[in-house]
C-alpha cells in the first residue's frame, strides 16, 4: 500500500490494475493533480479504466445519447463553432453511473463467491 499524505491511503492497483508505476512519487504527485477538477477527474477515470469500461454503453444506458455526444463532452471538443462539456448535472449523473456499475460488479462477486464449485 502507498500513500498519498498521512489521511489518505491509496492501493494503486486499485486505479492502474495490471500497468506498472516505474515512479511512485512521481504518479502520485501527477494523478493528485489530475482529479482536482472533475473534467480532469473524469477524463481520469476513463483513462485508468481503460478496456474495462464501455463509453458507449454509459452513454447509451445512463444518459440516452450517443457516444458521440458522450466522447465530445469528455474530451471538450468543438461543436458547432462552440465548445461543448458536460454539464455539473452530467457530472453527478456519470459519477452515479459508476456507482451503479460497481454496485453491480459487486453483486455479481458476491454471487460467484457464494456459489458451489460443482
Amino acid at each position: 500500500m502507498y500513500y498519498i499524505n498521512l489521511w489518505y491511503p491509496i492501493n494503486l492497483n486499485m486505479y492502474l490494475g495490471k500497468r506498472e508505476i516505474t515512479n511512485v512519487e512521481e504518479y502520485e504527485e501527477r494523478r493528485k493533480k489530475c482529479i482536482e477538477f472533475k473534467p480532469d477527474a473524469t477524463v481520469t477515470a476513463f483513462g485508468e479504466l481503460e478496456d474495462i469500461i464501455n463509453k458507449s454503453q454509459i452513454a447509451k444506458q445512463y444518459f440516452g445519447k450517443s457516444q458521440s455526444w458522450f466522447s465530445q463532452r469528455l474530451n471538450g471538443c468543438t461543436v458547432l463553432k462552440k465548445s461543448v462539456a458536460f454539464k455539473e448535472e452530467e457530472f453527478h449523473q456519470l459519477a452515479e453511473a459508476f456507482r451503479d456499475i460497481a454496485k453491480r460488479l459487486e453483486a455479481h462477486a458476491n454471487e460467484i463467491d457464494n456459489a458451489k464449485y460443482e
